[in-house]
C-alpha cells in the first residue's frame, strides 16, 4: 500500500476526484432534468452517456496524461459498460426495495460506483501497450 500511495500516485487521485466531481455533477444534472419528463432509466442511460464523453477526454488527457489510443478507448467504455450496469442495478434497488426516491437514489449509488470505477480506469489506463 505504501508504495501505491507515492507523490504521483496521490495527484492521480486528486485528479480523478476533480473529473470525477464534473462527471458526476453533470450525470446528476442531466439525471434531475430529464426524471421530470422521461423515467428514471431512461433518464440514468442518457445522463450517463451525456458525462461519459466528457469523462473520457478529461481522463484521458488530464486525470492520467495518457495519449488516448483505440485500445485506452475500448477499455475506458467497457469499464464504464460494467459501472453503468453497477450503477442501473443499484438504482433499481435503492427505488424499488429500499425505498429511496429516485432522485435522491442516485447518491449513494456514485458513492459505490465511483471507487470501483476508479481501479477499472486506472487499470486500463496504465496498463502497458495501450
Amino acid at each position: 500500500m505504501k508504495e501505491f500511495l507515492n507523490k504521483e500516485n496521490i495527484y492521480e487521485i486528486i485528479r480523478f476526484g476533480i473529473v470525477g466531481t464534473i462527471a458526476a455533477i453533470l450525470q446528476i444534472v442531466f439525471y434531475l432534468l430529464l426524471t421530470g419528463h422521461i423515467g428514471h432509466n431512461l433518464a440514468l442511460f442518457v445522463s450517463y452517456a451525456l458525462a461519459l464523453v466528457v469523462n473520457f477526454l478529461l481522463t484521458t488527457y488530464f486525470t492520467f496524461r495518457v495519449k488516448a489510443s483505440k485500445k485506452r478507448g475500448l477499455g475506458f467504455f467497457a469499464s464504464h459498460a460494467i459501472n453503468f450496469l453497477l450503477q442501473f442495478l443499484l438504482l433499481n434497488f435503492y427505488v424499488s426495495v429500499v425505498g429511496l426516491d429516485k432522485k435522491i437514489a442516485i447518491i449513494p449509488v456514485l458513492a459505490v460506483c465511483i471507487p470501483i470505477n476508479f481501479l477499472l480506469i486506472r487499470y486500463v489506463m496504465k496498463k502497458k501497450n495501450s
